[in-house]
């Protein structure tokens, strides 16, 4: 028997049809019960034959996506997977993914299905960029549910996530910079937030900053390692972002005077206090006692000082677009700003940047005019 149909009643069919032998040779059969026109049924029953001859049939099986999600997140995605990265698959997976798709099961989702939850969120009022990642953390299953012989192909390969929108980032003039800097001197992470206007580093790169990434001979920072905290967790170290992010800054005076400044302190209070000093691992920005700083400390006293100062909005990430936005009024090129912010191309760094730029040009143009004005060039 290849395969049948039989008439179950009005519109239903059951599907039978030789499947793979099993490892010791014998013969399996196998049938399912389909609704719709006999025409459907003879066409899936020419697919399933198909896939069989091919080897690329894949069983029918009556788990939901929600019970799939939370077998991948455990089984495969809690192994190989940051503890960071694991907190968003569950966030997204929790409030989005199996709110709206749960209950269907995972081999009769389409790429309608993955439409639907583009249309959920974005109902909900969530912008591109979260729909985006859910969209991703669900290929992502998706893709392993393939390479698992549970689906025949990924739904949402064929379902293109929306584009982010492009923000125009908020950026302090010079004057409104000296006022920070002015205002967080008497702050005890005045060092970290002159660290990061100096080297564009994002907050969790200062906070894991180790000695033995600093080279005062050659006034390097070598970006290798992060610290922040971890629903669940707590504070953990952790790899930079992308492959790009791990990457060398070279720093100027200032900062190398900063450094030395640190180190000098650290060294003092190591003396004094000997074995209550805790600094084991090396970090450049701690507390009195060498305890590594909480990243979210950071954003909070950045936040009093801001208000404060009585400053425009920012957060702790503004003073990585405040160091982008100096090095562009100073000339520098975006593939330099690229490289210091350890972006993955230059491409984004103009994506984030480009609205900067006209005002950057006319700067340039009235600074070039006004040195030629003098000049044997205009007699």
């Amino acid at each position: 028997m290849k395969g049948s149909i039989t008439p179950r009643g009005k519109n239903t069919w059951r599907l039978r049809y030789n499947g793979s032998p099993t490892p010791e040779g014998k013969r399996t059969i196998l049938s399912e019960t389909i609704h719709g026109a006999k025409k459907e049924a003879e066409t899936l029953l020419r697919e399933r034959l198909s896939s069989i001859e091919s080897g690329t049939y894949v069983a029918r099986k009556r788990e939901t996506l929600a019970q799939f999600m939370e077998s991948w997140l455990s089984r495969y995605a809690s192994l190989n997977t940051t503890p960071r990265t694991m907190v968003g698959y569950k966030e997204k997976t929790k409030n989005y993914i199996i709110p709206c798709l749960g209950g269907n099961r995972i081999q009769s989702l389409t790429p309608r299905h993955i439409q639907d939850l583009h249309s959920y969120m974005r109902e909900k009022g969530l912008s591109n960029q979260t729909i985006t990642h859910a969209h991703r953390v669900l290929s992502e299953a998706l893709k392993h549910a393939v390479a698992w012989k549970i689906l025949p192909s990924n739904p949402a390969g064929s379902v293109k996530a929306p584009r982010p929108e492009q923000r125009e980032v908020a950026v302090w003039d010079f004057e409104q910079m000296q006022t920070f800097i002015e205002t967080s001197k008497f702050s005890q992470f005045h060092d970290a937030f002159m660290l990061a206007i100096f080297t564009g580093m994002r907050r969790s790169e200062i906070t894991g900053l180790r000695w033995e990434g600093v080279d005062f001979t050659t006034s390097t920072l070598r970006v290798t390692g992060t610290l922040q905290r971890i629903t669940g967790h707590g504070l953990l170290p952790g790899s930079p972002k992308t492959k790009t992010s791990r990457r060398a800054i070279s720093v100027w005076q200032n900062t190398v005077d900063i450094l030395h400044s640190i180190r000098g302190k650290q060294l003092s209070l190591h003396a004094d206090l000997d074995d209550l000093y805790q600094n084991k691992n090396g970090y450049v920005i701690t507390d009195d006692l060498g305890r590594p700083i909480d990243p979210n400390r950071l954003t909070r006293e950045f936040a009093r000082l801001v208000k404060q100062a009585g400053l425009p909005h920012a957060n702790f990430h503004s003073l990585r677009h405040c160091h982008a936005s100096l090095l562009l009024a100073d000339g520098a090129s975006i593939k330099t700003i690229s490289e210091r912010l350890g972006h993955s191309k230059p491409s984004m760094t103009l994506d984030v940047y480009s609205h900067l730029l006209p005002t950057i040009q006319a700067q340039a143009a009235q600074s070039l005019e006004e040195r030629l004005s003098g000049s044997n060039l205009n007699r």
